[in-house]
């Protein structure tokens, strides 16, 4: 309904500000005349038009920059919307089951039996002597 009463809205003004254009008695030439008048017209709207959308993109710029300094100087920042989470008991009671199933879960886990990164024994045909039997077998020789 509102967009409807937007179109009309629109349609009156165009009437008003650019009129019928009578094309049926017009020869070439005023045919001619009439696109070149046109399309002056066009060009200088749309510069218009141009314009104005710097104009408003400056001011939006300068606003800005304007309420951030105001922020600045007076000690306040822009706060980021944070999305708003209920705080219930059972909410909140659900984390703690989730931890401790972890461990329950770590407990009944099967063991192999094996040490996946013990150190390896060495081996008993070569046993590394003493640093004081060495000793003593030089004193001795």
């Amino acid at each position: 309904a509102e967009a409807k009463k937007r179109q009309e809205i629109k349609e009156n003004h165009l009437k008003k500000a650019v009129g019928a254009l009578e094309v049926d008695n017009l020869d070439d030439g005023g045919l001619k005349k009439l696109c070149q008048e046109l399309h002056s017209r066009v060009s200088k709207l749309e510069g218009d038009k141009y314009d104005w959308e710097i104009k408003i993109m400056n001011q939006e710029y300068e606003i800005n920059e304007l309420t951030i300094k105001t922020n600045n100087i007076k000690g306040k920042f822009v706060k980021p919307v944070l999305k708003k989470v209920s705080k219930t008991e059972s909410k909140l009671g659900k984390f703690g089951k989730k931890e401790s199933n972890l461990a329950n879960f770590r407990e009944q886990l099967k063991s192999t039996g094996q040490n996946k990164y013990a150190l390896d024994e060495p081996e008993e045909g070569h046993k590394n002597m003493d640093w004081q039997d060495q000793l003593k077998s030089t004193k001795d020789g």
